[in-house]
């Protein structure tokens, strides 16, 4: 189904996981960053910069040959518009997005999301067209599809002691994309047994990677066909299949 994809939430701007996921990029067939990859705490005079950084960063991931798909996450969002095409990265995939890809040897359709916590009703609606669009392709080409969208579900397992998105289990529900990739909410994969990394709606895999905050490497999933693989820090990894 899928090709090989290692997908990294949460970032956070961390400069090791950075270096860690550019070590690692080269064995895969697609990266993915399902939003915050930047980090509104470090104040706004500092911001800029991190930003700079952070395409840097994204910059020499595209330069080692494995295309790279982001989405924006509510950390991104403080100021939007700085996740979007930018001349040498032509195999970045920015939010927005909804599209039949190719990545190694197989074809999929990849629906990058913009954040939702800060975006509003505006959002919400930008992220409603970004779903019937890969729906429709779907329905036309009969490709897998995977969906990044930073802040899960809301009520889930993989939402634990936090709010998520009310939206997005409608459009799961509705459109049933193969896999939705998130994040944001950190702490629900280690809160069993209410909080878990993984969650079904009908047919679709949701997934949420967690952090854990200065770990030298990052929580992250290595997906592979229909075999999806959690990887924590101290924790044994847990594989899921698709449905």
């Amino acid at each position: 189904m899928f090709p090989k994809i290692l997908s990294v939430g949460d970032l956070h701007a961390d400069r090791a996981w950075y270096e860690w996921l550019r070590r690692q990029a080269p064995r895969f067939d697609l990266v993915c960053l399902p939003g915050d990859l930047s980090d509104f705490l470090v104040g706004p005079r500092r911001l800029p910069a991190q930003r700079r950084r952070i395409l840097n960063e994204l910059a020499q991931l595209a330069a080692g040959g494995t295309p790279v798909a982001v989405a924006e996450g509510n950390h991104d969002a403080v100021d939007p518009g700085w996740l979007c095409p930018t001349t040498g990265m032509e195999s970045v995939l920015w939010p927005g997005a909804s599209a039949a890809i190719s990545a190694g040897s197989r074809r999929l359709i990849i629906t990058l999301c913009p954040d939702t916590h800060f975006g509003g009703d505006e959002s919400d609606r930008a992220v409603a067209r970004l779903f019937a669009s890969g729906a429709k392709i779907r329905d036309e080409e009969g490709l897998p599809w995977l969906v990044l969208h930073h802040e899960p579900p809301d009520a889930t397992p993989i939402c634990t002691d936090a709010i998520g998105s009310g939206q997005l289990a409608g459009l799961v529900m509705r459109h049933q994309p193969n896999l939705v990739i998130c994040g944001h909410i950190h702490q629900a994969p280690f809160m069993r047994p209410v909080g878990n990394w993984y969650h079904r709606i009908g047919h679709t895999l949701l997934v949420n990677t967690g952090q854990m905050a200065k770990r030298r490497w990052p929580c992250h999933l290595l997906i592979d066909g229909d075999s999806v693989t959690w990887r924590a820090p101290g924790t044994p990894k847990e594989t899921v299949r698709l449905r």
